[in-house]
């Protein structure tokens, strides 16, 4: 059976920050994913890997399924790598306990990137921060939507991408650290306009993190922007469509 050819790959792995990233929350604004995409056009597939409520425990046990062994280095562009958000709601006695403690957390990302590695070689990995949390924001979602009080904390939000950064540096990944890009150590009426129900994104937040992310990629793997003019990057497929019309004037 003939299948369509395929591009170069970008592979993105996370929660639902990631599963929601092509539309912000709550509107058809593009999300960070689909900015992403529409960077990449006719240059990469882009793959979304997010999988909506899932923590890092979640994720190692996806890894077979989203890291397959049959996956070509040479093809893949780069991975992104965003969870988090989960991991730090807080402990305690609730029906759908998304927690898991900070420690673990690291260990787990440390094992998603190794397996990553292990299977895309030189292929680079970019870990991303959790964003801010807007406490009363998502509060007042958590009393609508579950009739409960919200299990999280900025802080705590703070603290496990602090975890990431470690494991960014000791791992030799790249990082983009969307709690500061979205205002997370500025006040609540700062950062509140980057979340939609004080978790998600919102449409300014999602540029604030693609933005972000091609910033890193621009500065640190410039050899894979999209490629503009002579720059160096990655073209577009095929002849420029106008290069497909040239004539001869004089015949």
């Amino acid at each position: 059976t003939k299948m369509i050819t395929s591009r170069p790959a970008i592979i993105l792995f996370g929660d639902s920050i990631t599963q929601q990233g092509f539309s912000s929350a709550g509107n058809y604004s593009p999300g960070w994913v689909g900015l992403l995409s529409n960077a990449y056009a006719r240059r990469a597939d882009v793959f979304n890997r997010g999988f909506s409520g899932y923590n890092t425990r979640h994720a190692v046990n996806l890894l077979p399924k989203v890291f397959g062994q049959e996956m070509n280095s040479n093809r893949t562009l780069f991975v992104t790598v965003f969870f988090g958000a989960n991991d730090a709601s807080l402990p305690g006695e609730r029906e759908h306990n998304q927690h898991v403690p900070i420690d673990e957390f690291e260990v787990n990302l440390r094992h998603i990137v190794q397996d990553v590695g292990s299977k895309l070689h030189e292929t680079p990995i970019i870990l991303i921060t959790p964003p801010p949390l807007d406490e009363k924001s998502w509060d007042k979602y958590c009393r609508q939507e579950f009739n409960d009080v919200s299990p999280r904390s900025n802080a705590q939000s703070k603290a496990y991408g602090e975890r990431v950064k470690l494991v960014a540096d000791e791992m030799g990944c790249y990082l983009v650290d969307s709690f500061s890009l979205l205002g997370g150590n500025s006040d609540v009426s700062v950062y509140g306009t980057a979340l939609e129900d004080g978790l998600h994104l919102s449409a300014e937040g999602n540029k604030l993190l693609y933005n972000g992310l091609m910033d890193v990629i621009k500065r640190d793997l410039p050899y894979l922007t999209p490629k503009v003019n002579e720059e160096a990057g990655i073209a577009m497929e095929g002849a420029q469509w106008k290069d497909l019309f040239k004539y001869n004037r004089n015949t």
